[in-house]
């Protein structure tokens, strides 16, 4: 096999799974700055506080936190983002990546969890923090695409960026969906 052969190999052994990765949640599109500068100063989230990004992408997002003294977790399943992000948090000591796909992990107490996942998954991701048991999350923040049939708390709209739209924690996961059976109507 030539030098040429395996490059390609591994270049598809890494494509696979972030393909996987763009269908079970989103394929990779830039998170801006500003809208995140923004929507972390208005929630003021600071070193009392824990982020969890669910789709980290590049680590713009938890870069952005642990810059503001909170600790920052990620969670990434394509390989090549997440190598990405990895390498962009070294020298962020309050800031961390995982390699998984978040919905078979249990999540860390939060206070703060991010989102920028297609609007087609986020009725799963609703479903999927109902079941976590964060007693400290205080907000969900939501990048360009809201849970449907639920309204935001606010929209934080900053200039040639997407919304960022700011749901209660609480709230958002004592919401019942329009096809939930609640237990009198089983």
């Amino acid at each position: 096999m030539s030098f040429f052969t395996i490059l390609i190999f591994i270049f598809l052994l890494l494509l696979l799974p972030t393909a996987y990765a763009g269908m079970i949640g989103a394929p990779y599109a830039p998170t801006f700055t500003p809208a995140i500068k923004r929507a972390l100063k208005k929630i003021k989230l600071g070193a009392g506080d824990t982020l969890i990004d669910l789709g980290a992408g590049d680590g713009k997002v938890l870069i952005q936190a642990s810059k503001l003294g909170a600790a920052a977790i990620g969670y990434e399943l394509s390989p090549i983002m997440w190598f990405i992000a990895w390498i962009r948090l070294l020298g962020h000591r309050r800031a961390k990546i995982y390699l998984r796909n978040f919905y078979n992990k249990k999540l860390p107490d939060a206070t703060v969890i991010f989102i920028f996942l297609m609007p087609d998954k986020m009725k799963r991701v609703h479903e999927y923090l109902k079941k976590q048991h964060l007693p400290n999350g205080k907000y969900v923040l939501v990048y360009s695409f809201p849970f449907p049939d639920i309204a935001p708390q606010e929209i934080i709209i900053t200039p040639k960026c997407g919304k960022i739209y700011v749901y209660d924690f609480q709230k958002l996961v004592s919401h019942k969906s329009k096809n939930q059976v609640s237990p009198a109507q089983e």
